[in-house]
């Protein structure tokens, strides 16, 4: 009984060491597998509109860009709009048929000069990338005497 466990016992041994011990995958151990390379490329903006190019306070706009990111992926797209009286607001911005899209109702004094629009988009691996337009802003016409 005693020799057939040791013989059992031995027969473990030299699998283990006929197989390489356990614990390896298999691979060419003489090359490591190649890390990921980090994204440091922020996303790229292009063909920023906003629609329509002349607002007055109160109307609806629409804001529309191409956003993309060839590495990590586009993680969010804000547009920071400051009217002529320097409010702001901001509105996030969703991907709709290949294109980024949000809309926003002018809110401002009535005062006429331009409307900027700073549009940030940022990837899964946080890089930034930032650009501007900006639109008409229609002053509200005097009260009448």
């Amino acid at each position: 009984m005693r020799t057939v466990r040791n013989l059992l016992l031995l027969l473990v041994i030299v699998s283990m060491i006929a197989c390489g011990g356990g614990g390896g995958g298999g691979g060419n151990a003489s090359s490591p597998p190649n890390p990921p390379t980090a994204d440091t490329n922020p996303p790229t903006i292009s063909n920023l509109q906003v629609q329509p190019s002349l607002l007055t306070a109160g109307s609806s706009a629409t804001i529309q860009a191409t956003v993309g990111d060839d590495r990590s992926g586009v993680a969010t797209v804000l547009a920071m709009i400051t009217y002529p009286d320097s409010r702001q607001e901001s509105i996030g911005l969703s991907l709709a048929q290949g294109v980024y899209q949000g809309t926003f109702v002018a809110r401002w004094d009535g005062r006429a000069g331009r409307i900027r629009v700073l549009l940030r988009a940022a990837d899964q691996a946080g890089n930034l990338a930032e650009r501007e337009t900006t639109v008409n802003a229609a002053g509200t016409p005097p009260s009448p005497p």
